[in-house]
């Protein structure tokens, strides 16, 4: 799954442009529903970036024991720079982390973007307020 898919799986859980929409017949719902979509969606961004973590953890140790691998237990004889330039990056078991990794990458980007959103939408609702009132 490419970037633009998961995106757009992710997009079609939350529909954040359609959550971010207002106008003066919705808001008075958006605006007691605003406030828990904040914590919502900020507790769903810690959750994945503690996710990203751990599988960074992961990454590190799975350089670690392929670097030991191929240090050691290969039959060719590779120097730690060989090691470093030509069999970390080409390994096939750390490119497969790498794609977890990205893609968890991608999951923390949307939701970081949709908790913003709606901090976002809480000030343009007010300037809303605010414009209606005759108030600038």
């Amino acid at each position: 799954m490419n970037e633009n898919e998961l995106i757009e799986e992710l997009h079609a859980e939350h529909p954040i442009d359609e959550m971010v929409k207002f106008s003066d017949l919705d808001l008075q719902q958006k605006l007691m529903d605003n406030p828990f979509l904040i914590v919502k969606y900020r507790e769903l961004y810690y959750k994945e970036l503690a996710e990203q973590d751990k599988l960074e953890m992961l990454m590190d140790k799975l350089i670690g024991k392929r670097y030991k691998h191929y240090r050691f237990d290969d039959d060719k004889e590779w120097s730690k720079p060989e090691i470093e330039k030509y069999c970390i990056p080409s390994d096939e078991i750390i490119i497969k982390m790498k794609k977890i990794l990205n893609r968890q990458k991608i999951r923390v980007r949307f939701f970081e973007m949709c908790y913003k959103a709606f901090e976002k939408q809480q000030w343009s609702m007010k300037s809303f307020i605010d414009t209606l009132k005759g108030g600038f």
